[in-house]
């Protein structure tokens, strides 16, 4: 049984510190690389995802800010004199608030979690491959699947992003196969991971 106990430990660490980290540096570099594009370009910074969500930024900070503009469904908690849009992507686009081909655009761990993704990639998709930085949660680990949610007041995810610019001139997507499941699975995981642990 102690072999359990490992696996146990193996997963908890690679999902909540390893990927993490990953997602972290990422995010800060892909960033980075959209200031920079900003600014060669001259368009203004398009970020969509609070930079303040996430509940590993409430220990480790932002990762990114808000740019010139941010859009979040909850808002967005800009510190730097930004625009805050609270809206949903989809909403932005169908009332056409912002033209999303007059900014650079920033996009963190968002596209996932869409009602409608198709909608969205419709206009994200015409934009120059080179004008989006995109993070997104990575498809070979099982946040991309089944969130714990329930305790981050956060949905699960509805779409897995397989790649996305700036590593591929698309955004490639599919949708979650265990979104419906996520209650149940956590449930069961909860009451697993405390038999393994009462286990000598």
């Amino acid at each position: 049984m102690k072999v359990l106990k490992y696996i146990f430990l193996f997963v908890f660490i690679y999902e909540t510190i390893f990927m993490n980290i990953i997602r972290k540096l990422k995010r800060r570099k892909l960033f980075d690389l959209a200031q920079k594009r900003s600014k060669k370009t001259g368009k203004k910074l398009l970020v969509i995802g609070n930079p303040s969500n996430g509940v590993a930024n409430s220990y480790t900070g932002n990762d990114y800010d808000c740019g010139d503009v941010c859009i979040d469904i909850t808002g967005c908690s800009c510190k730097n004199g930004a625009r805050s849009i609270t809206s949903s992507l989809e909403d932005v686009i169908i009332n056409n608030t912002v033209n999303f081909d007059d900014y650079i655009i920033f996009i963190s761990c968002t596209l996932e979690y869409v009602s409608d993704l198709p909608l969205v990639l419709s206009k994200l998709n015409k934009i120059d491959a080179h004008d989006i930085f995109v993070v997104s949660i990575e498809p070979y680990c099982l946040a991309a699947y089944l969130y714990f949610g329930f305790f981050t007041d956060e949905n699960n995810t509805n779409y897995v992003i397989y790649s996305a610019p700036p590593t591929s001139d698309t955004i490639v997507y599919g949708i979650n196969p265990l979104k419906r499941y996520n209650t149940i699975f956590w449930i069961v995981s909860i009451f697993t991971i405390l038999y393994i642990l009462n286990l000598n």
